[in-house]
């Protein structure tokens, strides 16, 4: 609130008379409510505020083989799926079932039909194990879009889903396995055959695997 000083002037005498002082009014503004107000703001603000979260994708790692334990179990090929994805975002897939000669080319996939796919895999082959190899030059967004259909996957056979048209019963303790992995010149140079044989325009052989 503000407080208003009023000081008292000297009477002076001029040829024998006397003249009313003049008064001069002074404000004082007491700062200290204003104070208590900013602080309450500011209380106020940090109590009813919600920050964002940082938004981030949880991997789990498989941890580093101690000394003297035995080696890892090796995967049948049958078993195994692989994911391959190109610089320009390009999704294609191997995979050998039992009893079946091998792929001489990868095939090509459309992310929208991706989740379909791995569910079909999935119901096929028990225990399946899928293998990413993703370009280096390819966006993040396309790695998280893959792991992101991966987890739906995940999560219809934990918790039941129906699928062609049947039903199938909740499995807790699924859980899909799934590791990502460099992309070696050798998938490279089979990812640029299928697109060529597709009518793609491969790229220049080493061009996006340095």
């Amino acid at each position: 609130m503000g407080v208003v000083d009023q000081p008292q002037r000297e009477v002076k005498a001029k040829k024998g008379g006397l003249k009313r002082p003049k008064r001069r009014i002074g404000i004082r503004i007491d700062m200290t409510p204003m104070v208590d107000i900013a602080f309450l703001l500011l209380i106020f603000y940090m109590v009813t505020t919600i920050f964002s979260m940082p938004q981030s994708m949880e991997i789990n790692l498989p941890p580093k083989p101690k000394e003297g334990e035995a080696p890892p179990i090796p995967i049948a090929k049958s078993k195994l799926l692989e994911i391959l994805v190109d610089a320009e975002g390009n999704i294609f897939w191997m995979h050998t079932p039992k009893g079946q000669p091998d792929m001489k080319l990868p095939e090509y996939i459309e992310l929208k039909n991706l989740r379909d796919f791995l569910t079909q895999k999935n119901l096929d082959v028990p225990k399946l194990v899928t293998v990413l190899r993703i370009d280096k030059a390819c966006k993040y967004e396309m790695m998280v879009d893959i792991i992101d259909e991966i987890q739906v996957v995940e999560k219809n056979f934990k918790s039941g889903f129906e699928y062609k048209g049947v039903r199938y019963a909740a499995d807790p303790e699924w859980s899909y396995r799934f590791s990502l992995q460099d992309m070696t010149l050798w998938e490279f140079q089979l990812i640029e055959k299928a697109k060529e044989a597709m009518g793609m325009v491969p790229a220049k052989q080493g061009e996006n695997n340095e």
